[in-house]
């Protein structure tokens, strides 16, 4: 209470402080006032090229914080005179500064894996160092037998079992191959099983073993299946994508069971990378049980040092009726504090192939493609369909559900009418929901207009844009490639979107990734949206987004997906201080150099995160 009359009395000081003309003596009793009071600034930014990022698009050159919030904005000289004994005074030097950036769709918990056998700080288990097996990219494998592939893999699983001892497990893996950009560029050793389950029993009888390929491949031999499946209480076949499942369960409700502080000492290093790209806010689905454990453990130290929006997915991975599961378990979307909070519930891999009105342009390839059942595992009656259901008709928001394809976004719809039919709900009930679906590469024109009737938000990412697009084209053509990421025909109609990136930031070594993707670091990904530039070919140029458009998409638009536009998205008056230094000025360099953008700082509630060496 007593902090809230300080802040208002600093509120009344401030409002008489900016009518008087700064640096009068009037001023100066002012800041003697705030000192007296203990209510002057914790933090100030002083000279600088500030983008507020409200409607009128505001520019100032400082800012104060006080209680992680923003406290007040003004010129330089109005700022640095409220300063106090203990304030820290931090000159950006006549840089940009912008809003810190909210990634609606990464996973932090997820890319710390590939920080496994390269960083030993990643490792407090030795089962969690992935080995990789060298040699066995797809070129390497012209010359080599069966057998030949058996004999190294092998030897690397048998030298880990001898080092670890019995029951241990171990973990290796087959790099993708270098410079791979698709999903499904894998090494060939798993993609066409050329090793199999017995031939993991042979190799290790005693341990249970894991040769993974990526997050969303591997082969596991019958002591691993049996481990796994006991402590999920079910087969992990039934797990879909199976790969990924099991790393989640895996590291976290396995190996690191009730180890809570060993995985929130890991999580929190992989947050402090995410920061130094600016990312002051993420979100993503919270599947393994220890995480959230963990996350919780670090929130009430306040230790977290980014914002985490979490969505829960535990009943499509563990419950037998996730439509029973949703109906019983109440509206929880928004609850939580400043750091962590949930952000809706929903199934990710509910999205499969196919699923679009495209067809492929080869005869032979469209005949086989038409004999294939659309939209398998999302239509009506299915389990997914009548989970999501369930979920919307209990008054949840829907969140990191997948509608990659312009068939699931129909479906989409058919969820909403369904409910509005049947529960008497009205548009503006949906739309104020604010539902919030992931990767939707294929957006029919038609669509777009449905979508911004309904309120329903997608959310972009590059990743998935420049992973696909190449080899979408080579089977269906050119024509449909209006459909891509339609991101300026969305913003046109008023649809409502963000733009996320669902990758590692950080470079590690090629031996030990184990994404379907490599380094592209942050920059890169954000520039996609204004140029549609990737690799030396522009895509659907048309579709490119004006410099402010795409900033919002990071910024104040992604506030507003993830329940937090109160809070965050913007540097006004009130809102946390949550705020990136950049080595160039977004706004006036060249479009085809924002990718070269370098982040100096990060605050997050006014506190450094991160300094780079060249601030």
């Amino acid at each position: 209470m007593l902090n809230r009359v300080l802040l208002l009395q600093a509120g009344l000081i401030l409002g008489l402080l900016f009518i008087l003309t700064p640096g009068t003596a009037a001023g100066q009793d002012v800041s003697d006032l705030l000192v007296r009071l203990e209510a002057y600034p914790d933090v100030i930014v002083l000279n600088g090229e500030i983008a507020v990022m409200d409607n009128q698009l505001t520019t100032v050159e400082a800012l104060a914080v006080r209680g992680r919030r923003i406290l007040a904005l003004g010129t330089t000289q109005e700022i640095g005179e409220l300063a106090g004994p203990q304030t820290e005074v931090i000159d950006v030097k006549g840089r940009t500064v912008l809003p810190g950036i909210i990634d609606s769709h990464t996973h932090p918990h997820l890319w710390l894996y590939n920080h496994f056998g390269s960083d030993p700080e990643y490792n407090p288990d030795p089962q969690l160092k992935m080995v990789p097996v060298l040699g066995l990219h797809e070129d390497d494998l012209d010359e080599m037998t069966r057998s030949g592939i058996l004999e190294k893999i092998g030897g690397v699983i048998r030298s880990r079992a001898a080092e670890l001892g019995p029951d241990k497990w171990v973990v290796v893996n087959i790099p993708m191959k270098d410079g791979a950009i698709q999903g499904q560029d894998i090494s060939p050793v798993i993609q066409q099983r050329m090793v199999t389950t017995a031939d993991l029993d042979r190799m290790s009888p005693r341990n249970p073993v894991f040769l993974t390929g990526s997050l969303m491949s591997g082969v596991y031999n019958n002591q691993a299946r049996r481990v796994i499946s006991e402590a999920i209480g079910r087969d992990i076949e039934t797990l879909k994508p199976v790969a990924l499942r099991v790393w989640y369960f895996l590291i976290y409700d396995i190996i690191l069971r009730n180890r809570t502080e060993d995985v929130a000492t890991m999580l929190k290093k992989e947050l402090m990378e995410n920061a130094t790209f600016g990312v002051t806010t993420v979100q993503t689905h919270v599947e393994p049980l220890e995480v959230l454990k963990a996350l919780n453990l670090l929130n009430k130290r306040d230790e977290m040092p980014i914002r985490w929006a979490w969505i829960h997915r535990v009943a499509y991975s563990l419950a037998k009726d996730p439509a029973e599961f949703y109906t019983l378990l109440g509206d929880f979307s928004a609850q939580g504090g400043d750091y962590l909070w949930n952000s809706g519930v929903g199934e990710e891999g509910w999205d499969a192939n196919p699923c679009t009105q495209a067809r492929p342009q080869d005869p032979a390839t469209l005949e086989q493609f038409e004999r294939l059942e659309q939209c398998a595992t999302q239509k009506p009656g299915t389990l997914r369909f009548n989970g999501h259901l369930a979920a919307l008709k209990a008054g949840l928001r829907l969140a990191d559900v997948h509608a990659t394809q312009d068939g699931t976004t129909d479906i989409l719809f058919q969820l909403m009418d369904q409910v509005m039919k049947e529960e008497d709900w009205t548009l503006e009930q949906i739309r104020e929901k604010r539902h919030f679906f992931d990767h939707p590469l294929l957006i029919r024109p038609d669509q777009i207009p449905r979508l911004a009737e309904y309120g329903l938000w997608m959310n972009m990412q590059a990743t998935g844009m420049v992973r696909r697009i190449a080899q979408f084209t080579s089977v269906y053509g050119d024509q449909y490639l209006k459909w891509f990421t339609p991101t300026k025909s969305m913003l046109d109609a008023g649809a409502r979107f963000t733009l996320a990136t669902d990758a590692h930031l950080a470079e590690v070594p090629q031996e030990s990734q184990i994404g379907a993707w490599p380094w592209y670091g942050f920059w890169p990904l954000f520039a996609f949206y204004v140029t549609r530039e990737w690799d030396g070919e522009i895509w659907v140029p048309e579709e490119k987004l004006d410099r402010i458009s795409a900033l919002r998409g990071w910024t104040t638009w992604a506030a507003e997906s993830v329940l937090r536009e109160k809070d965050l998205g913007s540097l006004e008056k009130g809102k946390l201080a949550d705020l990136i230094v950049l080595d160039r000025d977004y706004f006036t360099i060249p479009e085809m150099d924002i990718k070269k953008i370098n982040n100096l700082m990060t605050l997050v509630g006014g506190k450094v995160i991160y300094k780079s060496a060249d601030f």
